[in-house]
């Protein structure tokens, strides 16, 4: 009889190597990051739960935000909610040092009904490097490499709005010290009149550490009618694919980070199009989002902000502060102020956020 014994780890363990995943939800990514620079200088952090077996590991975790909000228009109504904003749960599972998978479950209060599989990822890396570069494939259920969307705020940036992508996908690419370039295929969910069915949409990017502290990138996207926004709401109007580009970098210096990023169609969509839209208020979208985030204490990061868009939202441009502070280990509230100034109104936003991360 084989006796098969299974570990489960309640303390920080022995780590595991396997294929990166870069493709997670931007906003939960943006969180767990926050956590992290609140509790870099912490002696130990906080490890997985995690279970081992035949020398196979699978990591899980989760995430859970509590928000309270106030928004007031000038001249208009004011509104308050308090929500259980989002639910994660995840699963990352190392069978080698280049086997591996990450399955998240996901529930957005006013905008899932029930848990619903958010991402789910087979993660693949070739043993020996090619040229210093690792090849690489990551296929599944994914947020695509296009734009970076980091933010120390609660709301999400306008360039997330635009260009967030979550598709049915494969991509490959490979992985150095200091570069990375990606490059996959899927089949769109707008198609253009009169075409076919088929995988006929592509996504590439290209990242950079140019020095310590100093990295930007690069991303194209063959159909921004594709990201999560919605675009094109009517699509016997769309007869011709609209492209879309984004460009990011960031400056970590001591305890201060900067940084920027900008996201556009590259050319316009049609005039039938835009009239039939909701987000899409002109022919050619485009945002931008900068922030300086600032660590002036342990457990403390303040962050100030300025971004806008144009032919998307009605030309809103933002501008707002936030402050972070760990309160034990993995959680954070976080307070945030936010002007706003579009074409359709001029509001004052306040949102508070607990949250959680096991």
């Amino acid at each position: 009889m084989v006796a098969i014994i299974v570990a489960v780890a309640l303390v920080p363990t022995m780590a595991v190597a396997q294929p990166t995943h870069d493709a997670t939800r931007s906003e939960i990514e943006n969180l767990k990051k926050r956590i992290a620079a609140l509790e870099k200088d912490e002696v130990e952090l906080d490890e997985p739960f995690s279970l081992w077996a035949l020398g196979k590991r699978i990591d899980f975790g989760g995430l859970l935000e509590l928000e309270g909000s106030w928004h007031k228009s000038e001249g208009g109504d004011e509104s308050s909610d308090l929500q259980l904003a989002t639910i994660e749960l995840y699963a990352d599972v190392a069978i080698n040092d280049n086997i591996g998978g990450h399955l998240s479950l996901l529930w957005e209060e006013g905008e899932t009904e029930s848990m619903e599989v958010d991402q789910a990822v087979i993660l693949l890396r070739h043993p020996y490097p090619v040229w210093g570069m690792h090849p690489t494939f990551a296929g599944g259920k994914m947020y695509l490499p296009f734009g970076n969307f980091e933010s120390v705020f609660i709301t999400d940036p306008l360039t997330l709005e635009l260009g967030e992508t979550n598709q049915t996908a494969v991509v490959l690419g490979v992985e150095g010290d200091f570069a990375v370039l990606r490059v996959g295929v899927f089949n769109g969910e707008v198609d253009t009149v009169g075409d076919d069915d088929s995988i006929d949409s592509w996504v590439a990017s290209f990242d950079i550490i140019l020095a310590e502290g100093l990295s930007m990138g690069v991303s194209y996207l063959s159909d921004l009618a594709e990201s999560d926004i919605g675009l094109v709401t009517d699509a016997d109007l769309y007869t011709s694919s609209v492209d879309g580009i984004a460009f990011y970098g960031t400056w970590e210096m001591n305890a201060f980070v900067l940084q920027a990023e900008y996201v556009a169609a590259l050319r316009g969509f049609s005039a039938d199009v835009v009239a039939a839209g909701e987000d899409l208020t002109g022919k050619r979208p485009q945002a931008w989002n900068v922030e300086l985030a600032w660590l002036p204490a342990e457990r403390w990061q303040l962050g100030v902000k300025a971004e806008g868009a144009k032919d998307f939202q009605d030309d809103l441009q933002r501008y707002g502060g936030v402050v972070s502070r760990g309160l034990f280990r993995s959680t954070v509230l976080a307070l945030e102020y936010l002007y706003g100034d579009s074409d359709a109104e001029k509001s004052h936003s306040v949102m508070a956020q607990l949250a959680f991360q096991f």
